[in-house]
């Protein structure tokens, strides 16, 4: 038979449903190729997202810079190092013996995906709040210690996490943690080492304006004259080696005096503070700035460079205009701009600094490279501006956040009473094609089989000796114990709806004992005579119905009973055993003699070629191992094959304690349903132990018990809202769902320990500084991790395998929906009325005034920006001198260019 034929019709018509030794491996591994196209499109998809969310569309006057601001090369460098990262997990782990599964192929490639392009996200966001003035290399050292410190906190909470994660007994489970863990440190290293490098070199081409991917070719635009030019800083030295701020000759170009290190920059930028326009004494920290976008500027504003605020802007748009003109040093853009093509090669003549101020003309910080990818539309920006403008007042309504809270509570409660309902297993149609053979088969075993798997008590180290009483422990014919093994199952067959238990046991200790009962003299027979057919004296004689005594009744009529009556107790002597139990063994049941042991015995007891006997310790009056046989009760669905592997090992506990031998169950299906016995416990270890091991990380990083207490309390409401929406999408608790539970729990970390950060590094009041968490990064967390991972869940509902429908696709939504959630809803709710202080509280009590510049990047809207500021005591808004902007234009209520947080 071909396993084709089970598909067909049998014999009259009637279906054939069938399975073969090899057949769960064969369709197992075509599943694998089944659904690897769906797979790749899942990955090629999400890096298309990538490379679409990294990028940007430039003004319809310059479309030839599409291919300049694509940044596909940046998004695959960034794959490729996710992939490094993956294959080199795998490559460590398989070195020191570790066997790679299905499992950690399909899961850990997208665990370390999600949080590499989080990454990703968070440090070119990063990159681009920096001041474009300063240098890249620079900007690029600022970026890193900005976003570095959150970088590193989800970084190491998810290493420690999955190694802990490591603990569980569960092989699955556990050699994915190990891959998990090393794989994320791996792209974790290389996110900040080689990725970094990789955004500075592609920032540096999209200043010079060269093509994505082919670097080598440079394509022009319009400048604000309307002619071809190329935007190339590395033509003009000055750009990149000129001291920019804080220069000691007139108009900005003398040398460096103290390097471009990040002392000489703070340096630099507190000596620009208290230089340019005297309107605050406070300084901001370097990292936190954000300039937002550059503009193109319109002959008109180019020309208008010292004058008042009110530049007019490319789309048309006119910037409000300030109460007073820009302060003593009277920053000049000239019209020399316009006359170069909007290139930065001439210098401001009045002895002033080279830049505008950022509140001087709206959207403008500089009059160099960096215009042209000012006014440009992009995924990042529409996000940027929809935290700004809508989430994040939104969120900071108090009647929304009573909303908010209710509906998470309630959510928390439902899962809660959920969880119990959880059913454990993992269903075999589930985990094949649905195209497969074996489907029907399943199917009709579900429906039509009555018949339950075997089920064999082995019994370890039995002494045959006449004076142990270990005989009368086992069997159940005379003169054996009341509570003996074999009565045990005689009476647990009883009540089989809690046992399992279907029959009694076929016991070989009870058919040996009456096969060498003398009253059965046709059993156990030797031969007294030589004889060249039955072999020498005393060897065995078969009964009379078997050949050759059947052929010749005369060469068998000297054959004798083996004992000619039982000894003292009845039971034999050990030495009579090793000699007849062999023979027993080897006794073909007949109607002469029916209870001998050849077929029914064969294997159930342990063989051993090297004892005389070829029993395991039968020559020293020890059998070593036997089995005695029953059956389990019909078993359909998961739950049975579970419980009934539960009863057997309970009831043999109960059987070693009280017969003072060690007893064990085993059938075919328990090697495939041990797993699950304590599948729960095991899941409380794999949430439980990595959750402490966050908590401890993330206080040991940021000296708040309180932050880290809420971090704490956000990801295990994560994980029991997740629990339930396994319930609800009908995910069974097994390996798989476990494995992702295991990573989703790094996903968490990476929704909620950025936001976190962001919090405690800001300064202000508790709303002020959740509302700029989420200006700040909310974005990057958005298009770095939900978006992503959204793109590449949809494809694998399209999946040809329901493992990959229901465990991943399904599961993976919810993770993606319960984490976006909690990271950017629940998350700055709670922080800003029950947030931890400030990192910052020591140092606003020290000085007279604190301020912050928070990320402002709004569409349509430019050069809206978000100024915090507060006195000692936190409550007087005031007009923020910024270090890099040095502006003295007055901040108006009410006014669409800034806002006042408090």
């Amino acid at each position: 038979m071909t396993q084709a034929s089970c598909s067909g019709a049998g014999p009259s018509n009637h279906l054939l449903s069938c399975t073969f030794c090899r057949s769960v491996e064969d369709e197992l591994k075509r599943e694998s190729y089944a659904d690897a196209s769906v797979v790749a499109i899942s990955y090629l998809v999400m890096l298309g997202y990538i490379a679409l969310a990294l990028a940007a569309l430039p003004p319809p006057q310059q479309l030839l810079q599409v291919f300049v601001l694509s940044r596909a090369s940046l998004g695959a460098g960034g794959v490729l190092i996710v992939a490094s990262s993956v294959a080199g997990s795998l490559g460590l782990c398989s070195m020191f013996g570790m066997w790679s599964t299905l499992i950690i192929m399909e899961v850990i490639p997208f665990l370390v995906l999600a949080v590499g392009v989080d990454n990703m996200f968070v440090l070119a966001h990063a990159l681009a709040r920096q001041d474009p003035t300063l240098p890249l290399v620079t900007r690029a050292g600022l970026a890193l210690g900005s976003a570095g410190p959150s970088i590193t906190l989800a970084a190491s909470c998810e290493v420690l996490a999955f190694g802990l994660g490591s603990l569980t007994p569960m092989p699955a489970v556990r050699n994915f943690s190990l891959c998990a863990a090393t794989a994320v440190l791996l792209d974790f290293i290389l996110q900040v080492t080689v990725f970094m490098a990789l955004l500075v070199l592609d920032s540096k081409r999209l200043q010079q304006s060269r093509l994505d991917c082919l670097p080598c070719i440079r394509v022009p635009y319009r400048d604000a004259t309307g002619q071809w030019v190329y935007d190339d800083v590395s033509e003009d030295p000055e750009d990149e080696e000129s001291t920019l701020l804080g220069s000691s000759g007139p108009g900005g170009h003398g040398p460096r005096n103290d390097g471009w290190s990040l002392a000489g920059v703070t340096s630099r930028l507190k000596g620009l503070a208290g230089s340019r326009g005297n309107q605050g004494s406070g300084t901001a920290d370097p990292g936190e700035m954000y300039y937002a976008p550059q503009q193109e500027l319109s002959p008109t504003a180019a020309a208008e460079g010292s004058g008042s605020v009110g530049a007019t802007a490319t789309n048309g748009s006119t910037a409000p205009e300030t109460s007073q003109e820009i302060g003593a040093s009277g920053t000049t853009m000239g019209s020399a701009a316009a006359a170069t093509g909007g290139r930065a090669r001439d210098r401001p003549s009045n002895g002033g600094s080279m830049f505008t101020p950022a509140a001087a003309i709206p959207g403008v910080t500089k009059s160099g490279p960096g215009l042209l990818h000012g006014d440009k539309l992009s995924l990042q920006a529409l996000l940027q501006a929809y935290m700004e403008r809508v989430h994040a007042p939104l969120l900071m309504n108090p009647l929304v956040q009573l909303v908010v809270v209710a509906v998470f509570i309630t959510g928390l409660f439902v899962a809660a009473a959920l969880i119990p309902r959880l059913s454990v297993g993992l269903d075999q149609a589930v985990a094949l094609p649905r195209d497969s053979y074996l489907q029907t088969y399943y199917r009709d075993v579900m429906s039509y089989l009555r018949v339950g798997p075997p089920l064999f008590l082995v019994v370890e180290g039995v002494n045959v000796s006449a004076a142990a009483p270990d005989i009368n422990k086992l069997c159940s014919v005379a003169g054996c114990n009341q509570d003996s093994l074999s009565v045990r199952v005689s009476e647990a067959a009883l009540s089989p709806a809690s046992t399992y238990i279907a029959s009694p046991a076929a016991s070989w200790v009870d058919d040996f004992l009456s096969w060498i009962n003398p009253s059965l003299p046709k059993c156990c027979r030797l031969n007294p005579d030589d004889s060249p057919q039955l072999g020498p004296p005393g060897s065995r004689c078969p009964p009379p119905d078997q050949p050759p005594c059947s052929t010749n009744a005369s060469l068998c009529a000297a054959c004798q009973s083996c004992l000619s009556e039982l000894p003292v107790g009845g039971r034999p002597h050990a030495a009579q055993v090793s000699k007849f139990l062999p023979w027993f063994l080897e006794s073909v049941p007949s109607e002469g003699c029916a209870k001998g042991g050849a077929g029914a015995y064969n294997s159930a007891l342990q063989k051993d070629n090297n004892d005389p006997t070829g029993i395991a310790g039968l020559s020293q009056g020890m059998i070593t191992a036997s089995a005695f046989r029953t059956y389990h009760t019909a078993l359909n669905r998961q739950h049975d094959f579970i419980a009934a592997l539960s009863a057997a090992r309970s009831f043999t506990e109960q059987a070693s304690r009280n017969l003072g031998i060690r007893v064990y169950p085993y059938s075919v299906f328990h090697i495939f349903f041990e797993q699950y016995l304590n599948t729960r416990r095991d899941a409380a270890l794999l949430v439980g132990l990595p959750l402490l091991a966050i908590f401890s990380i993330c206080w040991l990083f940021t000296s708040s018990l309180w932050g880290s207490v809420i971090l704490l309390v956000m990801l295990l409401s994560l994980m029991i809202q997740l629990a339930g929406a396994m319930y609800m999408a009908g995910i069974e608790v097994n390996a798989v769902s476990l494995v992702n539970l295991a990573m989703a729990l790094g996903i968490a970390v990476e929704f909620c320990a950025h936001i976190l950060h962001s919090f405690c590094v800001s300064h202000g009041s508790r709303v002020a500084r959740a509302k700029a968490a989420l200006v700040k990064m909310g974005a990057p967390v958005t298009s770095g991790i939900t978006l992503t991972k959204f793109a590449g869940v949809v494809v694998l509902a399209f999946a040809r395998t329901q493992i990959f429908e229901v465990y991943y696709f399904r599961l993976y939504l919810a993770l993606v929906i319960l984490g976006a959630a909690h990271g950017l809803v629940l998350l700055p709710v709670v922080l800003s009325r029950i947030g931890p202080p400030s990192w910052s509280d020591r140092k606003v009590a020290a000085s007279p005034t604190s301020m912050e510049l928070e990320p402002s990047r709004s569409l349509g809207v430019q050069g809206e920006q978000t100024i915090a500021r507060e006195d000692a005591a936190g409550r007087l808004p005031a007009v923020a001198a910024t270090g890099m902007a040095a502006t003295a234009a007055a901040l108006t209520s009410g006014s669409g260019q800034q806002q006042i947080i408090d």
